[in-house]
């Protein structure tokens, strides 16, 4: 804008009734739409300061905000550019930014709780018409004589790779670490850091980092949690602490999540507005706790009918099984029954050596077991495990069953020749057996 017009009080078609606030290099006015006759919120970008980044700004915030329709965002009605000066009309506010309240002193907990509360509505409702904000600062913050928050600014995240100093002067405090040069992407969760950021500073009168330039605020925001809410204003609950950690979490995936990302959220604030300081993590109302669960506890009920316990039921069946079929005097149907259940298992696991193992036993009780000893190999080689014991140990009380004791004395001697020793229960009761049943003295190790 230039100096002419400064003197004459007209932009165009606007009558600038008067300044009411800066956002960077934009300079905002309260203004009258003459050929309309109608009272608007002026946002302007002087032709000596017009770049084509920042004229481009205001185009998206225009695309943006022209789609939101929402009593928390302030209403945009044009977008144009009036002698090389871009310019953004947008609905009248009786009230001031944020940024001008803080000058003077930080806001009492149960005012910044219900503005932050009025910010997060607005925000869902953008963020549910998959518009972020992406430039949370207390100069997009507008706050109305009759007590309400209103945002502006949408569609203009802030990127490290494109920071335009002029623009985030004064609030550079406010940046979430993705947008300090940190990692993740710009998005939901960096509103959640925006909204944590504005309710730092409602409550202390100061952003959440402060460093000697730009560079060394980037680096805070990047590397160290902020100080605590209470230690700048003793007078606050320790539910604003936690509040405000939570959501200035460095990592965004640790903030509140992006699934109902408010719910949380909300449900501490209401804690706060309403006066309970207790820890919001330790003791949430259950209907908010089952609002947010809800869907796991059905999730965990179903899987302990239908999962967990069939399975530990099936696990002990098993387990029962395996002592069956191990124990040298066990009655034939009791054999019998512990097979059945080796055979319903093996059916969905064929390659489990376990249950070969188990299977072949099986068999070699309830006499279903014939091996033909003319082309079987050597019993005792390849014996590397509990299962491959097994199944050569099932193959000796096979022999004798089959009257080959050349085969099972052979087979009993090769096993203690190399050494083997029982290491399980399974195994010591059934070699156990084979020697008993083999009858081969110690000595003959």
């Amino acid at each position: 804008m230039t100096e002419g017009r400064k003197k004459t009080r007209n932009f165009g078609d606007f009558e600038l009734l008067q300044r009411i606030g800066r956002d960077g290099p934009f300079h905002l006015f309260r203004a009258r739409q003459v050929s309309l006759d109608r009272l608007v919120t002026l946002k302007v970008l002087p032709d000596r300061l017009a770049t084509l980044e920042r004229a481009a700004l205001l185009r998206r915030e225009f695309d943006a905000g022209s789609r939101l329709d929402h009593a928390g965002i302030l209403r945009i009605y044009e977008a144009g550019d009036i002698h090389g000066a871009p310019y953004l009309a947008m609905a009248p506010v009786d009230g001031i930014q944020l940024a001008e309240r803080l000058k003077t002193s930080a806001l009492t907990p149960r005012l910044a709780v219900e503005y932050v509360r009025q910010m997060i509505a607005a925000l869902a409702y953008a963020h549910e018409r998959g518009i972020n904000h992406g430039s949370l600062r207390p100069e997009v913050v507008w706050l109305t004589r009759d007590g309400h928050a209103k945002l502006s600014g949408f569609g203009c995240p802030i990127h490290f790779e494109d920071l335009d100093m002029d623009i985030i002067a004064g609030s550079v405090g406010y940046l979430a670490p993705e947008q300090a040069g940190g990692r993740g992407a710009v998005g939901k969760s960096t509103d959640i850091y925006g909204v944590g950021a504005l309710l730092y500073a409602m409550t202390t009168g100061v952003p959440p980092h402060q460093g000697a330039s730009v560079a060394e605020t980037c680096r805070l925001i990047r590397s160290q949690p902020p100080v605590k809410p209470s230690r700048l204003n003793p007078g606050l609950a320790p539910a604003l602490d936690v509040i405000c950690d939570k959501c200035l979490q460095t990592a965004p995936q640790r903030r509140y999540g992006s699934d109902r990302q408010w719910t949380r959220l909300l449900a501490d604030l209401r804690r706060v507005r309403s006066g309970r300081t207790e820890h919001p993590e330790l003791r949430e109302d259950f209907a908010g706790w089952l609002q947010r669960h809800g869907r796991w506890l059905r999730v965990a009920a179903l899987l302990v009918v239908f999962g967990i316990i069939p399975a530990g039921w099936d696990r002990y069946q098993y387990t029962a099984a395996w002592e069956t079929i191990t124990q040298a005097d066990a009655a034939p149907d009791q054999y019998a029954r512990a097979f059945e259940h080796f055979e319903r298992i093996g059916a969905d696991r064929p390659f489990d050596a376990e249950l070969s193992a188990a299977r072949l036993l099986g068999h070699q009780r309830t006499g279903i077991l014939r091996i033909d000893w003319n082309t079987e190999p050597p019993i005792w080689q390849n014996v590397s495990d509990e299962w491959s014991a097994i199944q050569a140990m099932t193959r000796i009380l096979q022999a004798v069953r089959q009257k080959r004791m050349d085969i099972a004395v052979k087979a009993l001697r090769s096993a203690r020749a190399s050494g083997y020793a029982p290491r399980t229960e399974r195994e010591r009761r059934l070699f156990a057996e084979c020697e008993l049943a083999v009858n081969v003295p110690n000595a003959g190790r």
